[in-house]
């Protein structure tokens, strides 16, 4: 009888794990018109105010050509020598629960050139120093309550993918967070930048699945 209730209880919650849809994002792609200090359709800036939003490229602008891997555009993100960063965010279609492990990817990429102004010196400046990304949930607009995520410094000038792997402490997270920050922030603010693409959905998972 209790091999019985134990295999019942295994297909239960082989069940409920199943049950959960992956949670899909809006322009998961960042397609737009490519422009400078213009965010994609489908996601929200959440950079310091006072400072110019996110990049959807390739523009044509700040030495950035890198084509994207996959649709026509993608995200670029700066952190800048006066301490300040940038971010977009959304909100989730479905939101993210306590305890429950789930995986996520991003492709990301460098760009050797992205040439602007100092906000230090005024002077132009190459904001291409390896940078990381930082996945935030919320339950607001750009609101970061937990760090979820965060990659290794992106050096490569060319798309790669990063997987993550998270498990929120907190439950109901309505809305995420993908921002550009200093590798290193215990040192002094830079100029760096990193390029994002081809978000996957957030794919609920058991948290015993071996990470890739």
């Amino acid at each position: 009888m209790k091999k019985f209730r134990y295999l019942f209880l295994m297909l239960f919650f082989c069940g409920a794990v199943q049950a959960q849809k992956a949670i899909q994002l809006n322009n998961p792609s960042f397609e737009d018109t490519p422009r400078a200090g213009h965010v994609p359709t489908g996601w929200k800036n959440c950079g310091q105010e006072f400072e110019s939003p996110p990049d959807t490229h390739p523009a044509d602008a700040f030495g950035v050509n890198i084509p994207a891997i996959d649709g026509n555009t993608y995200l670029g993100l700066v952190v800048r020598d006066n301490d300040t960063w940038e971010q977009v965010g959304q909100r989730l279609s479905t939101a993210l629960s306590k305890g429950q492990c789930y995986t996520f990817s991003l492709y990301l990429a460098r760009s050797q050139s992205y040439h602007s102004a100092s906000r230090i010196t005024y002077k132009d400046a190459n904001y291409n120093t390896p940078a990381v990304i930082r996945i935030w949930g919320g339950n607001a607009n750009c609101e970061k309550l937990e760090l979820l995520a965060l990659s290794v410094p992106v050096v490569a000038s060319y798309w790669r993918e990063y997987q993550f792997k998270f498990s929120p402490k907190r439950d109901h997270y309505s809305h995420l967070v993908i921002e550009a920050y200093y590798k290193d922030r215990f040192g002094e603010a830079y100029n760096g930048n990193i390029l994002v693409d081809k978000a996957s959905d957030i794919v609920p998972v058991d948290c015993d699945t071996p990470d890739k």
